[in-house]
């Protein structure tokens, strides 16, 4: 597990292409937006341990909620719905192993609660294998987040702009290979 510290703004991004954001922070109320561009709306979700054996689980902005025999499922509000201006969400009081599905694909589930820092997994064909992240106790400005993501690569957000830049040897070497050829496609030898 990676642990990381991250503050209202700051991401984490998981391979190959989810990006979690923590967007607020209040008190011990920790909201993380999931997004993968092209794949689903930006979800937005919240989990406070309510008891011992049970976390509030909150997710937005959702434009449809059913409970069928011990099953939760929500359709996610697409960005300018009604019920995006609204917020409109869905909180529901889910133990260890519950999920709430979301939309065909996705399914948000309480992994487990420990020492009252509920913990989270992430799973379904929309983003491949599953992912759990723990909301580890807010402190101040900032939130411990501890990310298990196996069979991926995680990155904190100013990690991944660096490791997804080119570097400044390849562009010097593609530069004078470039000033080269076009020396020798104008006639004269390089020199």
């Amino acid at each position: 597990m990676l642990v990381l510290n991250r503050r209202p703004g700051e991401s984490i991004i998981i391979e190959p292409d989810l990006r979690m954001t923590v967007l607020s922070l209040a008190d011990r109320r920790v909201w993380i937006g999931l997004s993968a561009p092209g794949a689903f709306p930006e979800l937005r979700v919240s989990a406070t341990v309510v008891s011992p054996g049970e976390a509030r689980l909150e997710i937005v902005p959702t434009s449809s909620i059913v409970f069928e025999e011990g099953r939760v499922r929500v359709t996610t509000a697409p960005e300018g719905a009604p019920a995006t201006a609204v917020r409109a969400g869905l909180a529901v009081d889910r133990k260890p192993g519950e999920s709430v599905e979301v939309g065909d694909d996705l399914w948000v589930a309480v992994a487990s609660i420990s020492k009252g820092n509920p913990s989270l997994t992430f799973g379904g064909k929309t983003i491949g294998d599953a992912f759990s992240v723990t909301l580890i106790r807010p402190a101040g400005s900032y939130v411990r987040l501890g990310v298990d993501a196996p069979n991926r690569r995680v990155y904190r957000e100013e990690l991944w702009e660096v490791v997804q830049a080119p570097t400044v040897g390849s562009l010097l070497g593609n530069a004078r290979v470039t000033a080269l050829s076009e020396d020798t496609t104008a006639g004269s030898a390089p020199g």
